[in-house]
């Protein structure tokens, strides 16, 4: 992952977020925001880091560069990446989102902890008490649609979450003996009277424990934010079955408890109505006929239509949290540029169709089925692509309601068998490809 740092003035960098991205085989570009150079634009970077500084973030007239800067923070944030923000960068991400940052009841400087707020998602798994390092006079409101997820005795504000992928820090969790070495040289002139302020010795006196457990829990949380999605395959599953374990994985993921994953299954041989009006009257045989050729009929709470799930057609539920952008109409459109590449990937050359959910060859033969829902933000239900299906399954229904089109699978179009196996291989990397760059860029 590419990660740009926005340095306001060379004594504060990433400190220990370079360790953290090293050791994950990231890589950190800092941009010194105080020589005045053009900025990185949106495409250069997956991953935001703002650091902190001296300044105020309304001192645009002293500090120009600081509106670029702005503009750039609201464009990360609406494009789904993951953003940083310690301090000075915490107050930049609060005004981007339309909060209030004002001066502190009092300068909080030095080692106090902070704890965990009520609202706090357990994914964080941020201790109930946690000693922290602490230098800034001003003070952020909390975003609305935002989560706080810490406070402290002296700032009522000490840290908030944006969906999942925003994390704003007042106190600074990046902290090295050498970072606070740094700033106490520099800023050391601030260090006066006061009752949330230390001095310098003590400040410098701080047991190298302190900074592990701060970085281990800052660690853990941006491990937890940026973990890489799964690829999962049930096999062969019954559709109710395969239903009930989506919704305890949604729920999971909810939660926090596990990420974001793409999930393979072939279904026994069943037809599932969706949630469009006027869906079962789509369902051609009777059922006594369905059971006689062993499909199950079923009402599902997906969107679309009826269709057809069988041995052969690799159904992809993926499992995703889309709290950080939101927007299911981009979400289909992602899964259908999935299933495009992967088919030229075969030679195929398909589309969408114009006012149709799924994917089509020459506007006539359809051989994707989408159908997705959402809980809170997190998708389920998916895609349903014919690989090698038996096609006369798809004569005892109206597939998807459509009457202008046919039915095609990929080993009808190769004229050839196809290793089910290995389409799903290259589904799995078109979607990272497709998921991996719409989530972190154009949201």
């Amino acid at each position: 992952m590419r990660i740009l740092c926005l340095k306001h003035v060379p004594f504060e960098g990433p400190a220990a977020l370079a360790g953290w991205a090293q050791a994950r085989g990231h890589t950190i570009h800092s941009h010194s925001l105080y020589e005045d150079k053009p900025l990185p634009s949106l495409g250069d970077f997956d991953f935001l880091l703002i650091m902190g500084g001296p300044m105020n973030i309304y001192e645009e007239s002293k500090y120009p560069w600081l509106a670029a800067e702005k503009a750039l923070i609201r464009e990360a944030i609406a494009a789904g990446k993951y953003v940083l923000g310690i301090c000075l960068g915490g107050q930049l991400i609060a005004d981007a989102l339309g909060a209030k940052v004002s001066k502190g009841a009092q300068p909080e400087i030095g080692w106090y902890p902070i704890r965990r707020a009520e609202d706090c998602p357990a994914w964080c798994r941020l201790p109930e008490n946690l000693p922290v390092m602490h230098w800034h006079g001003d003070r952020f409101d909390i975003p609305e649609g935002a989560t706080r997820i810490a406070t402290s005795e002296a700032c009522e504000n000490q840290g908030f979450l944006y969906g999942e992928r925003v994390l704003a820090w007042q106190c600074h969790l990046e902290a090295t003996p050498e970072s606070l070495a740094a700033l106490t040289e520099t800023c050391g002139d601030e260090l006066t009277e006061g009752s949330y302020m230390m001095s310098a010795e003590r400040l410098l006196a701080e047991p190298s424990q302190t900074y592990d457990q701060m970085q281990q829990a800052l660690f853990g949380i941006l491990d937890r934010m940026t973990a890489p999605r799964e690829v999962i395959d049930w096999g062969r599953t019954d559709y109710e079955d395969a239903f009930a374990r989506q919704r305890t994985r949604v729920d999971q993921r909810r939660s926090g408890d596990c990420g974001d994953a793409l999930i393979f299954t072939e279904h026994t041989p069943v037809y599932t109505i969706g949630m469009r009006k006027g869906s079962e009257q789509h369902l051609i045989w009777t059922e006594a006929e369905c059971t006689r050729k062993g499909i199950a009929v079923i009402q599902s709470n997906r969107g679309g239509d009826i269709t057809y799930h069988g041995p052969g057609q690799i159904v992809g539920y993926p499992i995703l949290s889309l709290r950080h952008r939101r927007d299911l109409h981009a979400y289909l459109r992602d899964l259908e540029e999935v299933v495009i590449r992967t088919l030229a990937s075969y030679g195929l050359e398909s589309a969408r169709r114009e006012g149709k959910t799924g994917i089509w060859l020459e506007n006539e033969r359809k051989i994707c089925a989408i159908g997705v829902a959402v809980r809170s933000w997190v998708s389920y239900h998916g895609f349903a692509l014919n690989v090698c299906p038996d096609m006369t399954h798809f004569n005892g229904i109206v597939p998807c309601g459509i009457t202008d089109g046919s039915v095609t699978s990929l080993a009808n179009e190769l004229n050839k068998g196809v290793d089910i196996t290995e389409v799903k291989a290259r589904l799995a990397v078109e979607f990272e490809r497709v998921f991996g760059n719409s989530a972190l860029q154009d949201g």
